[in-house]
């Protein structure tokens, strides 16, 4: 699933690449499976208010993607809202690229180019608000900018198990089953450590990760697990190696399931003095 990374990944090279979408004006839009539209909006609608728009910037909170854009035909700027969810692809092509299977809806602009939305497994959606704030209100602060006073506070209203907090989006906004592992192992703390369990060092060491964790995966574009993000290239320390040795120590990395998600952890590394049962690796 895209997390954080992979879709400012996405963000600056809509923004900054050649060819960019910014300035960039819509032709025609083009829906190819009708779920793909999220919210009450019906995708001939949808259609309609994008149509002759023009794209004038690109931001990201956590996992979302707004597009803000400007119609003559408008009053107020519109943000197409874009969540990728477990499989979406988002890309500028030529307009006469063919279409795949998975391709769920075609911007078409009069560039001569393409944005392309494509997901295999159709979980994506797209949106049309007049602002933000009415997709992101339940959202904590973004991952990648969340200062260190702000993550030691909203850790002191929490007792839950390490893990599913960071996965928690009204926490922090942008991490995902990858980087919540790379960062509890880059702080050498166990998934199933609780909040309250967390000296005061350990909390200012387990914001220090999630800071370098998002920092540097960014810099690298994301990583490219299973193939989807071919651009990416964040090392992964424990993500996905269960039973391979741990970079660090040699220890056989193990996989845990912790709150329904699969879990990598080095056992060494990320010591626990008192585990809950675990029975065939449950939680």
């Amino acid at each position: 699933m895209p997390e954080l990374p992979e879709v400012e990944s996405v963000r600056r090279l809509l923004t900054e690449g050649r060819p960019s979408l910014i300035g960039t004006t819509v032709d025609r839009v083009e829906v190819l499976r009708d779920n793909v539209i999220g919210g009450h909006l019906l995708a001939e609608q949808f259609c309609q208010d994008v149509q002759d728009s023009v794209f004038h910037e690109i931001i990201r909170h956590g996992k979302y993607l707004f597009f803000r854009l400007h119609s003559a035909r408008a009053t107020n700027n519109l943000w197409m809202t874009v969540h990728l969810r477990m499989t979406g692809r988002l890309f500028l092509v030529s307009d006469r690229a063919s279409k795949t299977m998975y391709t769920r809806l075609v911007v078409h602009l009069q560039q001569g180019l393409a944005l392309r939305f494509d997901d295999p497994r159709a979980f994506g959606r797209v949106w049309l608000v007049e602002d933000p704030a009415e997709v992101i209100a339940g959202l904590g602060p973004d991952a990648l900018t969340v200062d260190e006073d702000t993550f030691l506070r909203r850790l002191d209203h929490h007792r839950r198990q390490l893990k599913p907090l960071l996965l928690d989006q009204s926490f922090v906004a942008g991490i995902g089953n990858i980087y919540a592992d790379e960062s509890l192992f880059r702080a050498g703390i166990h998934p199933l450590k609780t909040v309250a369990d967390l000296t005061v060092s350990q909390r200012k060491v387990l914001y220090r990760a999630v800071h370098d964790v998002m920092h540097e995966a960014v810099a690298c574009k994301g990583a490219n697990i299973d193939g989807v993000f071919e651009a990416g290239c964040f090392p992964v320390a424990v993500y996905g190696r269960a039973g391979l040795p741990c970079r660090t120590c040699g220890t056989a990395l193990v996989k845990l399931r912790v709150a329904q998600r699969g879990t990598h952890l080095c056992p060494q590394c990320q010591p626990i003095e008192k585990v809950k049962s675990l029975v065939g690796g449950q939680v």
